[in-house]
């Protein structure tokens, strides 16, 4: 490891504690990783703080997380990685999990989920206007996600600045939007085709306000990967114990990567 992680002490609390947290970064090896863990926890104990998660830049909007198992196959784009001694020096610093989550992979085509909601229609994206779509997503996400543990809300335009980026290369029939009768925009999807995991399109976020509308959504990502020629959907970063990864079982998913938040209460 050339630079040491930051510490971040602006972090949501952990079990309702008074949280830092420890910033991402590769350790050379076990041994100066868990004594640079147990150095930086005595440092935070000394300021006051009661607990400290990592490896998080600050929140959950900046990376985070550590992979705790894989199945060999090729990452996908934006998926957390992190170094090879990560887990164990964490461990040997006295952590434990905060948080796991999982990504999937499922096969292609529509399981005619799509039909069994009523009150929203599902498009896909024109291509039109970026900022539009963003500006009506940034309520939906700040709201569909504010009891996740360790979210933090955020301006409107931070938000368009990370997703910005995101839809310039996105493919628009791959942006769903569910619109109610009267045209209100009730949930919206981000997949995109993956440029490392060849042949994947990675369904990376998607939240509804209407029962029914992120599966509906989801089933027609799905239906657009089999239309187009694509081997396989990933669901991607999935907090485990949450509805998102209960839908992806429903799609057939198989999980192929584990992670985790570490977390020591000082």
């Amino acid at each position: 490891m050339t630079k040491p992680p930051k510490l971040h002490r602006d972090v949501p609390a952990w079990k309702g504690l008074r949280t830092a947290a420890v910033g991402t970064g590769a350790f050379a090896d076990a041994g100066s990783g868990a004594a640079f863990l147990d150095e930086a926890c005595e440092t935070l104990r000394g300021e006051g703080f009661e607990a400290v998660v990592g490896p998080m830049d600050g929140s959950t909007w900046g990376t985070y997380r550590l992979q705790t198992w894989s199945d060999g196959s090729p990452a996908f784009l934006m998926e957390p990685a992190g170094g090879p001694h990560d887990l164990a020096a964490y461990e040997r610093a006295g952590f434990e999990i905060a948080e796991l989550h999982v990504s999937a992979t499922s096969a292609p085509g529509s399981r005619g989920f799509a039909e069994r909601v009523r009150g929203v229609s599902v498009e896909s994206w024109n291509g039109k206007d970026p900022e539009a779509l963003l500006s009506g997503a940034h309520a939906l996400v700040m709201e569909g996600f504010r009891a996740t543990p360790f979210f933090t809300p955020v301006p409107q335009a931070m938000f368009l600045e990370r997703y910005g980026p995101l839809l310039a290369h996105a493919d628009p029939r791959f942006i769903l939007r569910a619109l109610d009768h009267d045209g209100n925009l009730r949930g919206l999807t981000l997949a995109f085709p993956d440029p490392m995991r060849q042949g994947a399109i990675v369904l990376k976020t998607y939240v509804g306000t209407v029962p029914g509308a992120g599966r509906a959504m989801a089933d027609r990502i799905h239906a657009l990967a089999g239309e187009l020629g694509f081997r396989e959907v990933v669901h991607a970063l999935m907090r485990s114990g949450i509805a998102s990864e209960a839908q992806s079982r429903k799609f057939g998913g198989t999980v192929f990567r584990r992670y985790a938040l570490m977390g020591r209460q000082l």
